[in-house]
């Protein structure tokens, strides 16, 4: 089957590389992601394990569109009893490149995607009411079929997405502090960092907030899957694709069985996070206990400007504040301070995501490499120092 695993921009090649590691060998890597040609037991794998992924779709069905008008005629032509029953619940999200609205022939231009979604659900919703006299309803947060659309000026094709939610939802965080990190993008910088195949250095967050990284990089160290208690919204599925919901099911317990292992085998590990906020570590010493990861941290109070040095060889990783919700207009004076304090810890390395575009002139050290990233909405990157 061809799927598709969606990344965030600059975290594509990141993404191939968790894939291959996985078994899961990508077919092309693009500007929205990796594809990847799996069986069904392929696709319960990639969205079990998969950490950089936003999502893991399954290609569905493909037509031409010129306007609103094809696409409602396109959609129909999906046995959508095939995957759902008449009173579940949909969800239906669009992206890409709509046609041009002045070659649309039949039923007026598809102005925004949010008509486009809508007249997907149209088209679905009428097959149903037409065959069995009922019709799904619409829950856009726990949607039992998430259906996608992917327009590319004179097409659109349509995807189903297992998972319902993004994958970034893990489970842990549910108090978040200011300016939380999404858990995927966590995992691509851990990655990027090169640390969890390099678990016998230590691993610090200075400014840890809510704690992501350092549950994300214990999580990829102890290979703790990051699916292995979430909901798939595949396993509600109807007929095709039903047997997905016993793959999941199966590859879950095995994670969950490997996860009890790890703890037992009394792995260690030198992992510190520390902030200067006491609430903000109340929230991470939270986080880390829902995601069973606390006893592989140590939690203390500490200002990042003042702290000691760090042993030699430690792997400094942090999301510095930006002053869009954090820091304010002072950041700058923040990094000012960073960047003369952190230029003496000798024999480590510093991973840091920064979204100002004055840091670099603030911070005053060198980097040795650089990733463009975004963080939500906002451009940034990911700098690595050699201290």
């Amino acid at each position: 089957m061809r799927v598709l695993a969606t990344a965030s921009a600059g975290t594509q090649r990141l993404l191939a590389s968790e894939c291959g590691d996985l078994g899961l060998r990508p077919r092309k890597v693009k500007a929205h992601g990796v594809e990847l040609d799996l069986d069904w037991a392929g696709v319960a794998r990639a969205l079990v394990h998969l950490r950089v992924a936003q999502r893991v779709l399954v290609f569905l069905h493909q037509f031409p569109c010129d306007g609103a008008e094809s696409l409602y005629d396109g959609a129909r032509a999906v046995p959508w009893g095939d995957w759902l029953e008449p009173r579940q619940r949909i969800a239906v999200a669009a992206t890409g490149r709509l046609p041009n609205p002045q070659r649309a022939r039949r039923g007026g231009a598809l102005t925004n995607h949010v008509f486009a979604s809508q007249r997907i659900k149209d088209a679905l919703c009428d097959q149903l009411r037409e065959a069995t006299g009922e019709r799904p309803s619409v829950d856009l947060d726990r949607p039992d079929l998430r259906i996608v659309a992917r327009f590319s000026g004179d097409g659109c094709s349509l995807w189903l997405d297992p998972a319902g939610a993004a994958l970034h939802r893990r489970g842990y965080r549910q108090d978040a502090g200011d300016a939380p990190l999404r858990e995927t993008l966590a995992a691509a910088i851990v990655r990027a960092t090169g640390w969890p195949w390099q678990r016998e250095r230590p691993f610090m967050d200075p400014m840890c907030g809510s704690g992501t990284l350092l549950i994300e990089a214990v999580s990829m160290a102890l290979e703790l899957a990051p699916g292995r208690s979430r909901d798939f919204a595949a396993t509600r599925w109807r007929r095709q694709g039903s047997e997905l919901g016993g793959l999941l099911r199966d590859a879950q317990a095995e994670a969950v069985t490997h996860a009890a292992q790890s703890a037992r085998q009394g792995i260690q590990l030198d992992v510190v996070g520390q902030d200067l906020d006491p609430r903000m570590l109340d929230i991470a010493r939270n986080n880390l206990k829902r995601a069973g990861v606390a006893r592989w941290v140590q939690l203390r109070r500490a200002d990042a400007c003042h702290m000691p040095a760090p042993r030699p060889g430690t792997v400094l990783v942090s999301n510095l504040p930006y002053g869009e919700r954090i820091g304010g207009p002072d950041v700058g004076l923040l990094y000012e301070a960073l960047g003369r304090h952190w230029a003496g810890f000798q024999g480590c390395e510093a991973h840091l995501l920064v979204g100002n575009e004055h840091f670099e002139r603030h911070f005053g050290l060198r980097w040795s490499d650089r990733l463009a990233l975004t963080n939500g909405s906002l451009p940034a990157a990911l700098h690595r120092y050699v201290l």
